[in-house]
């Protein structure tokens, strides 16, 4: 693989992030391996690699889930992910890699806009009410089937996940833990489909084990941040990382054109 050291420092540092947020590994790493991988390469070896160093977070993630929310998202998010494995198989690669970066600049955005509670409304403390405490109904569906799209078109499933969670005003651990299982069964799900297209090959699974051991790495570090340090918005973490690497993307798009 082309530039193998900063992939792998990429693969260390997404590792860190998904380890203290609980998001965004494929979306920064799929975004940085473009910069010398066609997207029907990155996205796949993105979330080979998000749903291996994903499996140390599971155990825990399963106690901590929403487990009613959950379940409706991952409705909406199976039904998603066929329509984006048909379209990531015959997009062309430069088209692609724009519309993946604009996508990310997007949910980054809106994370990035959006509105830190009150900490004297008592927000978090008084958690979700009515149709919310009971999973979320339709809008979880819907929200899990455009986290699932996205997933799959451009391993950028996180913030439109993220918007959502956060909107039901769940407490930041179980937050987490909803977003590592909903992020786990979308990468495998996406990951079958893209092998029955056989867009999985033999170099892609070469790839990732070159960068395996950093991204578990890069994982590690990032859950022992997490655990021992209070947790800090999105809006001074995941979001300027993702609106960087975006705009780098688009920037050399524009060159290359």
């Amino acid at each position: 693989m082309p530039q193998l050291w900063p992939a792998i420092g990429l693969a260390c540092f997404a590792g860190l992030v998904r380890g203290y947020c609980g998001f965004g590994f494929a979306m920064l790493l799929a975004l940085g391996l473009m910069l010398f991988l066609p997207p029907i390469e990155a996205v796949p070896l993105a979330l080979l690699l998000d749903l291996v160093t994903s499996a140390g977070l599971w155990r825990r993630a399963v106690r901590l889930a929403d487990w009613r929310r959950l379940q409706r998202l991952l409705c909406g998010m199976v039904v998603a992910t066929g329509v984006g494995v048909s379209l990531i198989a015959t997009l062309p690669a430069a088209p692609m890699r724009i519309a993946v970066a604009l996508l990310a600049l997007a949910g980054a955005s809106a994370l990035l806009l959006r509105r830190e509670p009150r900490p004297d409304m008592g927000e978090i403390e008084s958690g979700p009410t009515g149709r919310e405490a009971k999973g979320g109904g339709w809008p979880s569906v819907m929200a899990g089937g455009v986290s699932g799209l996205c997933m799959t078109l451009a391993s950028s499933g996180g913030p439109p996940l993220m918007l959502y969670l956060l909107h039901q005003r769940l407490p930041p651990v179980g937050l987490r833990a909803t977003a590592i299982l909903f992020f786990a069964a979308s990468s495998s799900a996406s990951l079958v489909g893209l092998g029955l297209a056989g867009e999985l090959s033999r170099e892609t699974l070469a790839r990732a084990a070159w960068l395996l051991i950093p991204a578990l790495i890069g994982n590690l570090l990032g859950q022992w941040v997490f655990e021992r340090s209070k947790p800090r918005s999105m809006k001074v973490t995941v979001a300027p990382l993702l609106i960087a690497l975006s705009v780098w993307v688009l920037v050399r798009e524009a060159l290359a054109g």
